[in-house]
């Protein structure tokens, strides 16, 4: 399994939609009152992310339902994310889970003006996207976007790239439709972009910017290591260009900084922090090993011209946890060998080492002692052992999520985004990371829009 392809993926956020010169969407209050971009994602895969639905979708016996919770996150972001739409080989733009997406009044409505992106109707039934266009926060403020693509969404981004124009026209038909106010392109190959996939990427987001207005949000998900952000660039070629600067002149990139180290990746059997925010000079010098950083990311970005302000910091509401691992003494099980056959399944069961980081948060209450990465006094990364099972997890909690937060403030970036608001904890929980990122953000200027 590739590093890319494993990858769980993201997306962003905001603002007033002018659609083909057409208003949609709400004005919102002004960017001199407004700072940093905090973003989360929701879900559409019920099997992934069961117990967590939208509020006002609806159950199996066609009543609403409620989700305190959820409603409660929202007061603590500005940006929500639906994840994911498809994209089918005309180009079209397309729910692929109608089960959990839509709704026999989506079928009489929208379905029925876009039948091409209304697939396997029969199946329509919870209407969990009516449902997220109609949700809000306390304070009017919250911008709800469409995430197209995902983890292993090779084809979606060949169709989209191969379509331009009518892949553009189909993001406008279903944003004008539900009053949405904005786009996030999370397209991840399976392995590297390809001869001049990153040009006409480049080429989709200007006509997105075009089609869609000054005001809508445009992001794109970009991921955090070198050769694959390069491969934007060169596209496997010693002839590179300014691909990546000049998606930032009209989006955001979102920075996946995530899925770094898992134990189901090829190379070395070692353990390894999961979403580190600085390179760790004490990380082994091993074949296949995956070096990695939130900072070493930035740092190519900005490096290939996009200004920091145009780069979200994302962090993970998830675990990676190894089995059969030696304390290797003060290290409590960093970068030490793991046995792949003593690695269990937690509560996302269809990745081994795979959990949320609700599963993490129980962890830490059965044995598991948590440790903290400090470079130049800086929290780098979190993760916790447990010497009587030999298990080992990296994930994140509140005082990483700050530093990360931290970081963002003093070097100038947009905001965050969280992989995803169903595996965090509680907003009124102290350990909820929303929160966390919250606060930080919020302690000087504030958690807002800006383009």
């Amino acid at each position: 399994m590739n590093r890319l392809a494993a990858r769980a993926s993201m997306a962003s956020l905001l603002a007033t939609l002018a659609l083909l010169g057409l208003p949609i969407g709400r004005a919102h209050a002004s960017e001199s009152a407004k700072r940093y971009v905090l973003m989360t994602f929701w879900s559409d895969n019920a099997t992934f992310y069961p117990g967590f639905p939208v509020p006002g979708s609806l159950d199996g016996a066609g009543k609403p339902r409620r989700n305190t919770a959820f409603s409660r996150a929202l007061n603590r972001i500005n940006v929500l994310a639906y994840a994911f739409l498809q994209v089918n080989g005309a180009g079209d733009v397309y729910f692929s889970h109608p089960r959990v997406d839509l709704s026999a009044q989506d079928r009489r409505g929208y379905c029925a003006r876009s039948p091409t992106s209304c697939p396997d109707l029969a199946k329509a039934s919870a209407g969990s996207f009516g449902a997220f266009a109609r949700l809000e926060n306390r304070r009017h403020t919250l911008q709800k976007i469409v995430s197209i693509g995902g983890a292993h969404s090779q084809a979606t981004m060949d169709n989209a790239l191969d379509h331009p124009r009518q892949f553009v026209r189909s993001v406008h038909t279903i944003l004008a439709a539900y009053h949405l106010d904005g786009v996030d392109l999370d397209f991840e190959p399976n392995a590297f972009f390809l001869g001049n996939q990153g040009g006409k990427l480049a080429a989709l987001v200007a006509s997105l910017r075009s089609a869609l207005g000054p005001t809508a949000f445009i992001s794109v998900e970009v991921p955090a290591d070198w050769e694959t952000l390069r491969s934007i660039e060169c596209g496997g070629t010693l002839s590179c260009h300014d691909n990546l600067a000049a998606i930032s002149r009209q989006a955001y990139l979102s920075l996946m900084g995530y899925a770094w180290h898992s134990p189901l990746y090829p190379g070395p059997p070692l353990t390894a922090n999961d979403s580190n925010l600085l390179s760790d000079p004490a990380s082994p010098l091993a074949a296949g090993f995956y070096h990695v950083s939130d900072v070493q990311a930035v740092d190519f970005l900005t490096f290939r011209g996009v200004p920091a302000r145009r780069i979200l910091l994302g962090f993970p509401a998830l675990l990676k946890a190894y089995g059969g691992v030696a304390q290797g003494g003060a290290a409590y099980g960093l970068y030490q060998a793991f046995n792949p056959g003593k690695t269990r399944r937690y509560d996302l069961p269809m990745f081994k080492g795979s959990g949320t980081y609700r599963m993490a948060v129980k962890l830490l209450q059965s044995g598991f002692t948590r440790h903290y990465v400090r470079i130049d006094q800086i929290v780098s990364s979190v993760y916790a052992y447990n010497a009587h099972s030999h298990r080992w997890i990296s994930f994140e909690d509140p005082v990483s999520v700050a530093a990360k937060a931290r970081y963002v403030r003093s070097h100038g970036l947009g905001g965050m985004m969280m992989w995803q608001i169903a595996t965090d904890m509680p907003p009124g929980s102290r350990l909820s990371l929303l929160s966390a990122a919250y606060a930080a953000l919020s302690s000087r200027g504030s958690v807002g829009d800006r383009r």
